[in-house]
């Protein structure tokens, strides 16, 4: 399993140098910035475990660092300390939902045991990542590649997400990277950073570390559901109006009353219109209509040839048939 990473943010150097040797002794992996500003540009570029700030860090404060790591990840356990006596200083932070406030000079055992508690601490259910089976975008990055697929969840737990493994990548970029990994819940898109483990053979997985906390990217305008159907689409290119329709077919990737987002083996212009046919089976549902395009995604490439997602804004449909949509939608929303 990923070894839990602990960032210690501290201006006094040799402070850093022994509490990253002793987290390391146990077990640990410690990543240490000298001021506020880079101690949040280490959160927000990979994942960490718990945080130890100094309250009186350059550029940023401590208690600035933590208001901001409050609003962008509000689960990470974070731990302050300082050499001053503060009382109201202490407060705030305590306030702000500091797990502790350290005297300099502390115990060091004690420091570690404290490290340990907040590493193990339960995640309840319903801060789970994947809580309705979402389906996930992953991009694994490393150095100047990027690989973009949409892997099978195979397991998880509090800790651990088990995804499929890509096709057709080298090992070191998989043992090396990054994993950027987003999904869509009903109220928005979500994303986190996690490094990467590979599954011990013959299992042909990855382990990915689950953050403390997700961040969302935006709030979805309208309800949207992962749904498997076919799709279908016929553009008439508008400068080329005497050219026959360009005709595209692909997988459905989500629906909602609004538009869809499609897989399709062309990336179209964004704000080309074309006449569709949604067809679901399982619900066994048939839309058509018209839409344009509004936004194309990166290559996913796990699929062979590779494919890109495409998203689509509805602009004609029928009244009956955007009903049906609706109420469809409506349906499968309480079910999850």
């Amino acid at each position: 399993m990923p070894t839990p990473r602990i960032l210690v943010a501290d201006n006094e150097v040799n402070l850093c140098k022994v509490l990253a040797a002793r987290l390391q002794r146990t077990n640990l992996e410690c990543v240490v910035a000298h001021d506020g500003v880079q101690a949040l540009e280490i959160i927000r570029s990979q994942p960490v475990d718990v945080a130890v700030l100094d309250i009186r860090l350059p550029r940023k404060t401590g208690v600035e660092v933590l208001k901001e790591i409050r609003r962008d990840h509000p689960m990470l356990p974070c731990i302050l300390m300082t050499a001053f006596e503060d009382p109201e200083i202490h407060e705030e932070a305590v306030r702000l939902g500091a797990k502790a406030v350290l005297q300099k000079p502390f115990d060091l055992d004690a420091f570690i045991d404290l490290i340990w508690r907040q590493i193990s601490a339960p995640i309840s259910q319903t801060q789970m990542l994947l809580q309705n089976g979402e389906k996930v975008l992953v991009d694994i990055r490393g150095g100047s590649m990027s690989y973009t697929y949409t892997p099978r969840v195979i397991s998880q737990d509090d800790r651990i997400l088990e995804i499929e493994s890509p096709m057709m990548i080298d090992h070191e970029v998989l043992s090396r990277g990054v994993a950027i990994v987003q999904f869509t819940r009903g109220d928005g898109v979500y994303q986190f950073r996690s490094r990467i483990e590979m599954a011990p053979m013959p299992r042909q997985s990855l382990y990915l570390r689950k953050p403390i906390s997700i961040r969302r990217l935006q709030r979805r305008k309208h309800q949207r559901v992962m749904e498997q159907g076919q799709v279908s689409l016929a553009f008439s290119l508008r400068r080329e109006r005497e050219v026959p329709p360009q005709t595209l077919s692909g997988d459905l990737y989500d629906l909602s009353s609004g538009g869809f987002s499609a897989l399709l083996p062309q990336a179209p212009p964004v704000g080309e219109e074309a006449s569709f046919q949604i067809t679901l089976p399982e619900a066994s549902l048939t839309i058509v209509g018209q839409a344009r395009v509004v936004r194309v995604g990166g290559m996913v490439a796990d699929r062979i040839p590779a494919v890109y997602r495409v998203g689509l804004q509805f602009t004609r449909i029928a009244p009956a048939m955007r009903r049906a949509l609706e109420e469809w939608l409506e349906r499968t929303l309480k079910r999850v």
